[in-house]
């Protein structure tokens, strides 16, 4: 778990912000009309009116001018510059970034390399959503050195929520409207409830989408975001020391990722968190990860992992191999939903679940697997005899149907299963070892 976040600094105009968890407006630079198209081509220029016949020089000069609506057609080439977003569309009309159709688009920055021991993600990136900006769509380009997704007042939750799960307090954690179980609709009060609590001003960026593109240098990471789409995406060469291929975290409820592939996480020299495929992490809860593909993880890179209170996620028919670990429940996820993935050439486990807690005569509310369901899943070819299944500590979890040819147990195990209200095939009795 990382100890600490290096926040993007916010210039600028945020459209809103939340005070003690009540909206506030803000008044947005004058810019080109609501449902306009802004074109753009490296024979530009940031002087021109941004038509087809007159187009723009720079994306970021687009970006500025754009309103709800805007669609801003980029034409072939590399635009080099590091892009920074803080207003939104809206509902019905979101802005909208996208390759013109007259040939490959790439869009990048000249970023420093981060050091492979670094130990938070990297703000290092190309694309910078900030200050709570909503409603922006990137679709059909080839995106060097990735995205930052910051919402307004993340470093105040992230400090709280983290503060509380290094002391092991897990019943405010909890309390957090949507936490402690499957509740949808009380979780879309996690935000006011939150910056009430900790007298913050608080502004998720919400409905950032990615579609369709390619992504090398440095993946997706998102941080107090809600409604974020990432869809089928080609994630591949995420160099060392910059986080996972995509990081959601922080109160980020309600994401769709689905239909990616993702490959090639340089391995760090910290933690496994530093390099894995697609991670959940500090409470980012409802999200749906389905029909992703991640293969070819060096180190100990896991496919897909949940982490810190990330619970009520939904991991269905995804694939995962050539990994250290395919899936992986880890600290306190709750209600976690595990069905229909298939996981091939694992190096330590095809699916693990809190298995550091392998030690505790009982599982813990603060740290171990709860409420998960685990269903059709696939487990073969593993590595050297590798287990398939690995169990550390878990409580009222129901395993079905599962494909895991060979299974190992924390220590306590067996002796509390049927008492925590553990089933495996319906029994009451734990799986057989080995």
């Amino acid at each position: 778990m990382p100890t600490s976040m290096t926040m993007r600094p916010l210039t600028g105009l945020a459209c809103s912000v939340l005070v003690g968890g009540l909206g506030v407006a803000y008044a947005a630079a004058p810019a080109a009309a609501g449902g306009a198209t802004l074109d753009v081509a490296t024979t530009g220029s940031d002087a021109n009116s941004g038509t087809a016949d007159a187009p723009l020089r720079t994306v970021q000069e687009a970006i500025d001018r754009a309103t709800p609506g805007t669609t801003i057609r980029l034409h072939k080439g590399t635009y080099s510059q590091e892009l920074e977003i803080r207003s939104s569309g809206s509902a019905g009309a979101p802005i909208t970034v996208t390759a013109a159709g007259d040939g490959p688009v790439t869009v990048t920055s000249a970023q420093a390399p981060d050091g492979c021991g670094a130990r938070q993600p990297s703000s290092r990136r190309t694309i910078n959503v900030s200050g709570g900006a909503d409603y922006w769509t990137f679709t059909g380009l080839t995106i060097v050195n990735g995205v930052y997704i910051n919402g307004e007042g993340t470093g105040k939750t992230y400090a709280w929520h983290a503060g509380l799960a290094k002391k092991g307090q897990w019943e405010p954690r909890r309390k957090v409207p949507g936490t402690s179980k499957n509740d949808p609709v009380a979780a879309k009060g996690a935000v006011p409830y939150l910056a009430n609590l900790l007298h913050a001003d608080l502004d998720p960026s919400e409905h950032i989408e990615f579609i369709g593109n390619t992504m090398t240098g440095r993946g997706i990471y998102a941080t107090l975001a809600n409604y974020g789409v990432v869809k089928d995406n080609t994630i591949t060469n995420i160099l060392c020391g910059t986080g996972p291929g995509v990081w959601v975290m922080n109160f980020s409820n309600f994401w769709e990722v689905s239909g990616n592939d993702i490959s090639k996480i340089a391995a760090s020299t910290w933690k496994h968190y530093m390099q894995e495929g697609i991670r959940f992490g500090s409470a980012a809860n409802y999200n749906r990860i389905v029909g992703n593909t991640v293969h070819d993880l060096p180190g100990d890179g896991r496919a897909f992992n949940t982490d810190v209170d990330g619970s009520f996620n939904l991991f269905q028919n995804n694939i995962a191999t050539n990994v250290a670990i395919g899936f992986n429940d880890q600290m306190a996820g709750w209600g976690n939903t595990w069905v229909g993935n298939r996981a091939s050439k694992y190096r330590t486990y095809c699916f693990g679940f809190r298995l550091k807690d392998a030690t505790l005569r009982t599982p813990s509310l603060n740290s171990s697997t709860n409420m998960s369901t685990i269903s059709n899943n696939t487990c073969s070819s593993p590595v050297s005899g590798a287990p398939a299944l690995g169990i550390g500590a878990v409580m009222k979890s129901s395993f079905n149907a599962n494909t895991f040819p060979k299974v190992m147990l924390g220590t306590y195990v067996p002796g509390y299963w049927a008492k925590q209200g553990n089933t495996w095939n319906g029994s009451s009795k734990p799986p057989a070892e080995g």
